[in-house]
């Protein structure tokens, strides 16, 4: 049976003397990275995540990891252990991370991207995790992402999905405060004949079942592995009706 123990040549950043070849230990590197991230070492996390890929962590995996980091610091966030500032952190964490995943997953997938997706938080909503997440799953899975960013006004989606061409539009909403945006999107795309042609997905606390049903968004979800999914399958059924 191989051993998971690969001869990686620069020194291990967990520290120790420094050697020509050292053996590094995928398993062990996670650990480190992981604790790295709930300890909020800025300093270390984006060498300890591109050491990781080049040792052979599927990128995909890294993404896992720092999604669960992700969702510790939420819940604890939400259970008035952390507070506003470790929340900041943890995104500028994550994103260092997605930008070294991005960096070993981009070059592939230039040739051939199945998919474009307008993705943002609409106006009256800063928050962006949920929605960096599903964007960088999404480049990973090959597709095109154009991320707005947050607080974004009805009209710049539609001018992006106008100027782009894509077929899907990711709307991430944590407050309430996001309903009116979302409905004026929808009346925008109605007025100028592109609501038939766009794929609406919502995510994020603030959305619901009722609120898909009542603005006729086509899918929503909670969970950004499963956001990737939808997507992924309106392509294929895309594909196999063409």
């Amino acid at each position: 049976m191989a051993s998971n123990r690969i001869n990686y040549s620069p020194q291990l950043y967990t520290g120790g003397n420094k050697e020509d070849t050292m053996v590094y230990d995928v398993s062990d590197g996670l650990t480190r990275f992981t604790k790295d991230f709930l300890a909020f070492n800025m300093d270390s996390i984006e060498e300890g995540a591109e050491r990781l890929i080049r040792s052979g962590l599927d990128t995909k995996e890294l993404l896992s990891a720092a999604q669960k980091c992700i969702e510790d610091v939420g819940r604890k966030f939400e259970n008035g252990e952390y507070y506003l500032p470790e929340l900041v952190v943890s995104g500028e964490i994550f994103i260092k991370v997605s930008n070294v995943i991005k960096r070993h997953t981009n070059p592939a997938n230039e040739t051939k991207k199945i998919g474009t997706i307008v993705l943002g938080t609409p106006q009256g909503d800063i928050h962006c995790l949920g929605k960096d997440i599903f964007g960088v799953l999404a480049e990973a899975n090959g597709f095109l992402v154009h991320n707005m960013g947050v607080d974004v006004p009805p009209s710049k989606f539609v001018e992006k999905l106008e100027e782009t061409g894509a077929s899907v539009l990711g709307l991430s909403a944590l407050l309430t405060t996001t309903y009116d945006p979302i409905r004026e999107i929808v009346l925008q795309l109605e007025s100028k004949g592109l609501r038939q042609k766009t794929f609406i997905i919502v995510g994020g606390a603030a959305t619901t079942k009722g609120m898909v049903n009542k603005l006729g968004i086509n899918a929503q979800t909670w969970d950004a592995y499963e956001g990737l999914r939808i997507i992924q399958s309106l392509i294929r059924d895309t594909e196999d009706a063409s």
